[in-house]
């Protein structure tokens, strides 16, 4: 039976509560005679949830603390015959008193992975965590990792791999040499740049439901996963089952237990029935001319210099080129060269031998090495010092790279695709880029113009990302009107199509169901910026202000009978008019009436 104050003081423990509140509450219950617990509910202290959670949470520490031989008269016959001590267990106890409340109070899918992979291997004591969820519709798991592990999403067949056994058996798995055991899938260490070495792997699923996921944790610090780890992992599974089911909300996900990741899956099925050119989007004919590009230079191994400031899609660019290639079902490693500091990209571009330099504990390969028979993009080339371009310079020529603290070189098979925000003639000028590596990365160009070279696109953008919120929430928002369009096409965007895109997830969010996209919904730096811009327009033969009102008032009517095919009613209504009012300003402006 569970003691009423151990939930009070769980409740303390996980911040639900104040030390004062939990003291006045202990005084009340003793005056009312009453459980403390219903106390702090007729207070309002806690809530009905909060109070289930922990009463959820204390029966799974129960019955962990009956499975490690810790019973009512406080024996730990379980923890002698492992020869641990049993503070050590009641710290991982601890930890999972705090990682168990916070877990319950994830609201969304992504949250709660993110907190399980960043907290796990504190509780467990090892170096990494993973989680793998089930993709019912294509037969595989697709992985989240720990951080600092720098791969694209892996995705297996599930009935492959450690954790695919796992995953189709229902039942754990702890390998205290994942390299002895024949289940171990070799592939996926190379990718991640981390040695696994011990695994201690359960399956993720309520008591008597159906398995959604395996949660693996990785290397332990001290020796190897004990039968004990293996209590406290299933029961950390547990409650993340639990929490993960309540985040997805779908009622077709409880009867089959579908992908973890089902409010993605629309928009990924939509990506999928699109071909990466149609993924660029835009009417412009710089956009055309681009897709032209990408379709001549894809079939080869060309190295490409892709040129445009940031925000224009750079990467989008590169990953089409990839997909379309000989190479597109290998690897395609991104590497963005100004985030990494100058001291570490000869590291991150070559990989390095355990021990080359402080902090260098294991080998890493690096991303050449990763992209080995598939594409290497690397963003803002320009960021790299000139000695560095040097290296990089000989890896691009003879196809050779040598690790940090390595003797010899080896040999990698890469197609490289570079980008650049800046003018790197200018930087060839100033010292700061080197000509030789420019014109061997400059074999094919493709330059992207700035959005305000070709606001034909806008329109397409702005209705393509709204289809794209409107999939992702389920909040359909009908259109943009004419007068907030119209301010989009004339907007500068110095953040390119990537502040488009913000802008029209912030006008979505505030533009109410089936509704459309209003001048009021748009940020006042639009409105703001556009004014701005009218009025610094030369004043050679300025506008009468009645004049400019008109053609607005023409330009309005006349995209909203395009839009509207016709249907004056509705126009009318689209425009705030009386049907009357917009017929006598169409007959004011002389407009066909056929």
């Amino acid at each position: 039976m569970l003691d009423q104050h151990s939930i009070g003081s769980l409740l303390l423990e996980a911040g639900r509560i104040g030390k004062e509140e939990y003291g006045e509450s202990v005084r009340r219950s003793r005056e009312l005679g009453k459980p403390l617990h219903e106390v702090l509910l007729l207070d309002g202290k806690i809530s009905v949830d909060e109070l289930v959670q922990a009463l959820t949470l204390l029966m799974d520490i129960t019955l962990l603390k009956e499975a490690v031989g810790m019973g009512m008269d406080g024996s730990i016959d379980h923890l002698k015959k492992e020869g641990l001590p049993l503070g050590s267990y009641l710290e991982q106890l601890s930890l999972l008193f705090k990682v168990g409340m916070l877990i319950s109070s994830q609201k969304s899918l992504g949250s709660l992975v993110e907190l399980l992979i960043r907290e796990a291997p504190s509780v467990m004591n090892a170096e990494r965590a993973t989680i793998f969820l089930a993709d019912r519709e294509t037969g595989e798991l697709f992985s989240h990792m720990g951080v600092g592990l720098h791969h694209d999403q892996i995705r297996i067949p599930w009935n492959t791999g450690i954790a695919g056994w796992v995953f189709t058996h229902g039942k754990p798995l702890n390998i205290a040499d994942t390299y002895q055991d024949p289940r171990f899938n070799r592939d996926v260490d190379p990718r991640t740049g981390f040695t696994t070495k011990n695994v201690l792997c359960v399956p993720i699923q309520e008591p008597g439901g159906p398995t959604i996921g395996v949660f693996q944790v990785l290397n332990k610090r001290a020796g190897v996963f004990t039968a004990t780890d293996e209590e406290i992992l299933q029961i950390l599974a547990s409650q993340a089952a639990r929490s993960m089911e309540n985040a997805l909300e779908w009622d077709h996900l409880k009867r089959d237990a579908s992908s973890l990741l089902r409010e993605n899956v629309d928009l990924r099925q939509a990506l999928r029935k699109q071909g990466p050119l149609e993924q660029i989007v835009g009417n412009a004919k710089a956009t055309r001319e681009v897709r032209a590009l990408i379709q001549k230079v894809a079939p080869t191994d060309t190295t490409v210099l892709i040129q445009g400031e940031s925000g224009t899609g750079k990467e989008l660019v590169a990953k089409a080129i990839h997909q379309l290639s000989l190479r597109g079902d290998k690897p395609v490693i991104t590497l963005n060269c100004a985030a990494v500091p100058s001291e570490l990209i000869e590291s991150e571009l070559f990989g390095h031998r355990k021990g080359s330099f402080t902090g260098a504990i294991r080998d890493s390969e690096g991303v050449f090495r990763a992209a080995d028979g598939g594409t290497l993009f690397l963003d803002e080339i320009e960021a790299t010092s000139p000695a560095m371009q040097v290296k990089l310079l000989r890896a691009v020529q003879v196809g050779e790279i040598k690790p940090v603290g390595a003797n010899v070189t080896q040999k990698v098979d890469v197609r490289l695709i570079c980008a650049t925000n800046q003018d790197l003639h200018i930087l060839m000028g100033e010292g700061r880029f080197r000509e030789d590596l420019f014109y061997r990365i400059n074999v094919f160009p493709i330059t992207i113009p700035p959005l305000r070279e070709r606001p034909d696109d806008v329109p397409v953008l702005v209705r393509t990302f709204l289809q794209n919120f409107s999939e992702q929430t389920g909040k359909a928002v009908r259109d943009i009107d004419p007068a907030a369009m119209d301010l989009l096409m004339r907007y500068q965007w110095p953040g390119n199509v990537r502040e488009l895109e913000n802008e029209i997830e912030r006008a979505h969010v505030l533009t109410g169901e089936r509704s459309g996209i209003s001048v009021r919904s748009l940020s006042p730096r639009i409105t703001s910026s556009v004014e701005k811009l009218i009025r610094d327009a030369p004043a050679s033969d300025p506008p009468k202000l009645k004049d400019a009102v008109e053609q607005l008032e023409k330009r309005m009517i006349q995209t909203a009978l395009r839009d509207c095919q016709g249907n004056r009613s509705l126009v009318a209504k689209r425009l705030g008019l009386s049907r009357q009012g917009l017929l006598n300003k169409i007959n004011k402006y002389g407009f066909n009436e056929s």
